[in-house]
């Protein structure tokens, strides 16, 4: 458990616990976007398969899931980090003059990071249950969305940190977490903007490890 101390009041509800797990993107993205924008709360670790209490909160027994203190839930990550920004007092992730190409960005990252925790999921099945097919799929996926990302980088690494950025810095790296780094090769100018990125201090402090 971490706690991140900071004097937040936001719409004036305070917010208590963000359920996490030791190596989602998904609850990282929500962990970086906390620290970027200041915002205090206690995470808690848990393993989402034996959660059933969890159940009361989110249905769907998924993490990131926050925990307000007046009960409310709050789900999935982009509702989490979209609710970050509304209530941080900052300069939004989200600027509206990026228009939809920003959220278009996004949704690239969000499913990199889909396509690469379902490939994870396939890869640690029993022998018996584990489909090369879907596998190879996954990785094609995986390698499309880097290859676009790639023909994007001058918007992503465009001045100004965005949601956008902090997305597609959380999914790469969940790549090369559990896929490797074979992708720097085809996306070298992508790979140079992610060391970059990485350095900054709610990277470091949120990334996974087995």
């Amino acid at each position: 458990m971490s706690r991140w101390q900071a004097d937040f009041s936001g719409d004036g509800v305070r917010i208590v616990i963000l359920y996490n797990g030791p190596t989602s993107p998904f609850g990282r993205f929500a962990r970086v976007v906390a620290l970027e924008l200041g915002i205090a709360h206690e995470e808690k670790t848990i393993d989402v398969y034996a959660a059933g209490f969890l159940d009361q909160f989110n249905p769907l027994r998924q993490i990131p899931t926050l925990i307000l203190d007046d009960g409310r839930p709050i789900y999935d990550s982009r509702v989490i980090v979209a609710y970050f920004d509304s209530v941080s007092g900052r300069p939004t992730l989200f600027p509206a003059d990026e228009g939809w190409d920003l959220h278009v960005r996004l949704a690239l990252a969000i499913g990199l990071m889909e396509a690469g925790l379902q490939r994870r999921m396939e890869v640690i099945r029993p022998v018996g249950e584990r489909s090369a097919a879907t596998i190879a799929k996954l990785e094609q996926r995986i390698g499309r969305a880097i290859d676009r990302m790639e023909a994007l980088v001058s918007a992503i690494a465009a001045t100004g940190l965005r949601g956008d950025q902090i997305a597609t810095a959380v999914a790469l790296e969940y790549t090369e977490f559990r896929y490797g780094k074979h992708w720097h090769h085809a996306a070298p100018n992508l790979a140079v903007w992610l060391a970059d990125f990485a350095r900054r201090p709610s990277m470091a402090a949120t990334r996974p490890r087995a």
